[in-house]
């Protein structure tokens, strides 16, 4: 497996600090080939220091890469060896050891906030690729795409008010978008002790890709310029995804888009 990674981030038309924080790492290992992860947060633009906690999120989803992942990756292969009928899903773990993780930067952020009496919050996605397969862990209303046989797929579910009306029937999408509560999350890191995250999987294609974004990228974008996103040809480098990306950043901003504007777009090939 090879990738090609582009992330552009900005803070926008009328913000005074981009409050998201991006991060991808890459490792490559000899059972699994090489392992992507992409992590996207944004930090809750109504409550004070939301970068600080969009930061300390990705900051400990890096260190559980470094840390967490090889253990839970010789947890697996001591098991195999010890027990070859009882193979542990590798994929399954990952999902036990993220939610314990959310628990726990959870925890952090709302620590910080007790000890410097202030409110602050993060959404999150973060998307990881190992062999041939991926899995996504997704709290709040940051979103990832992905691409199937040409196709622009939403694979996240937005953990927000808006959505739960339009899951029961109380509004239609267009409604959503001029919603005054468009922007009101039903989970998010840093401001309640209970967390619980949306976890995917699914199998990789060859040629397929991801975009992991925030709000302020994906609520302003037709899905043709979603799709602009997903539909590199082979032949595109990640100069070109990051210039399509910037593009697509100056088109929001035209269109007054106020928010922190992120992406992370991940191609596997």
């Amino acid at each position: 497996m090879d990738t090609k990674i582009s992330i552009t981030t900005d803070k926008g038309t009328t913000k005074e600090v981009n409050q998201d924080s991006t991060m991808v790492k890459v490792a490559s290992t000899a059972q699994y080939g090489k392992i992507v992860m992409g992590v996207l947060c944004d930090g809750m633009g109504g409550l004070t220091q939301g970068e600080v906690a969009s930061a300390k999120a990705v900051e400990l989803m890096g260190k559980w890469f470094v840390e967490g992942l090889p253990m839970t990756l010789y947890h697996k292969n001591v098991t195999e060896r010890l027990d070859r009928t009882e193979t542990l899903d590798i994929i399954s773990e990952i999902i036990r050891g993220w939610q314990t993780l959310a628990l726990d930067i959870n925890a952090e952020i709302l620590d910080y906030g007790n000890q410097h009496r202030c409110m602050l919050g993060t959404t999150m996605v973060a998307l990881l690729v190992i062999g041939d397969e991926y899995v996504i862990m997704n709290i709040g209303d940051s979103r990832v795409y992905g691409s199937s046989n040409g196709e622009t797929v939403l694979l996240t579910h937005d953990q927000s008010v808006v959505q739960d009306m339009i899951d029961k029937g109380m509004m239609t999408a267009k409604e959503a978008e001029n919603s005054p509560q468009k922007s009101v999350l039903l989970q998010c890191l840093g401001v309640s002790e209970n967390v619980k995250p949306q976890m995917v999987r699914g199998k990789i294609e060859r040629g397929q890709e991801f975009v992991l974004c925030s709000d302020g990228f994906w609520r302003g974008l037709t899905q043709g310029e979603l799709n602009s996103c997903l539909s590199h040809p082979g032949s595109a480098t990640e100069d070109d995804m990051k210039k399509n990306l910037d593009r697509l950043v100056e088109i929001l901003k035209k269109r007054g888009e106020k928010d922190n504007i992120s992406v992370i777009n991940i191609c596997i090939e």
